[in-house]
């Protein structure tokens, strides 16, 4: 959304109208008190160099962030609150809402659209580990990693290799060409992968392409790999008449959400022998039940939704917010303002 500057009784405020995602900006501190920011505990040691001297109430959970809301213009939403309504209707005087988590689907965006409140995520903070996940589970799928590591554990020694396959080579179609979708190309391109990425406005970028020209594509990808948000126009992006579209021996990884995928047309291409395989952090629904096939499938390489796991994860978040909150200060443009009509 993008914010406008309206002199009213001699304060400003702020009014806001839909535009293009990523763009937004914030009004300047009151005047005439300090800014009263409400900030999960945990994140107390990162977040100890805000700038000015605003006013911090730390929450621990959903009790306790809804009682500290009570005047607070910014409130960040940690990934263990359970309410994010409950909180953001309790923060009657909120002006900004922010996450370190990339995919708000599920979020009450109407609530904050309606409240005309911005939301910045946390996009970039996950692309270092997710792109090294994405390497990670293609080169052990395309190489035969997993069926190496259960001879390891019969204590068998393969008379042959399982797989004969190169990455070197290989064509991929990254859906989704943001800062996760260009760590991925960054990380595959060493390996002798040609890359062609997809985004909703791809401008005349070299080797970008439009979400209308994405399917046309499919015949010549080795690797499909998936790093775009879950939205009502993403939601089972993926389904039988793609799968078939691609080339015999083709590899899917998902690093996104898993209702991008039709996951029963999936299997049926795992089955089948038409894909090579598919590497998958995340599945529909989450965790993956007991009976799903996707377990026993020995072209599956599955990982519990850990792609994000990084032990900077929160400093680059922290990073982002201290960035964005010296921003909102001087009356700036917001980073990674999330686009409420389209859902990131």
């Amino acid at each position: 959304m993008c914010i406008y500057l309206l002199p009213t009784r001699g304060e400003a405020r702020i009014k806001s109208r839909p535009i293009p995602a990523r763009e937004g900006a914030s009004r300047p501190f009151q005047d005439n008190g300090l800014v009263k920011v409400v900030l999960p505990e945990r994140l107390r040691s990162v977040l100890s160099r805000l700038p000015s001297d605003p006013e911090i109430a730390w929450y621990t959970d959903t009790g306790s962030c809804v009682a500290a809301m009570a005047g607070a213009e910014v409130l960040w939403i940690d990934f263990g609150l359970k309410d994010i309504a409950r909180a953001i209707e309790a923060g009657r005087d909120l002006k900004w809402v922010t996450t370190a988590a990339t995919g708000v689907n599920g979020w009450p965006l109407a609530l904050l659209d309606s409240r005309q409140l911005v939301l910045t995520n946390g996009a970039g903070v996950g692309s270092i580990p997710i792109s090294e996940y994405v390497v990670m589970g293609l080169l052990a799928g395309i190489k035969g990693l997993p069926a190496l590591v259960r001879a390891q554990d019969r204590h068998e020694w393969l008379e042959r290799p399982p797989s004969l396959a190169e990455m070197h080579g290989k064509r991929a179609l990254i859906y989704g060409y943001g800062a996760i979708g260009r760590a991925i190309a960054d990380r595959l391109r060493p390996f002798g992968v040609s890359v062609i990425g997809v985004r909703r406005n791809p401008g005349d970028e070299p080797g970008v392409i439009g979400t209308a020209d994405w399917e046309a594509r499919l015949p010549e990808t080795d690797l499909l790999v998936l790093s775009v948000p879950l939205t009502g126009a993403t939601s089972a992006l993926v389904g039988a008449a793609q799968l078939a579209a691609l080339p015999k021996g083709a590899w899917v990884a998902n690093i996104a959400r898993g209702g991008l995928i039709d996951q029963g047309a999936l299997i049926a291409a795992l089955k089948s022998g038409h894909l090579g395989g598919a590497y998958l952090d995340v599945t529909d629904p989450e965790p993956l039940p007991p009976e799903s096939e996707l377990w026993s499938l020995p072209n599956v390489v599955l990982t519990p939704h850990t792609s994000w796991a990084t032990e900077h994860l929160m400093e680059r978040a922290a990073e982002i917010f201290l960035d964005n909150f010296d921003r909102y200060g001087r009356g700036e443009a917001l980073r990674n303002v999330v686009d409420l009509s389209q859902g990131y």
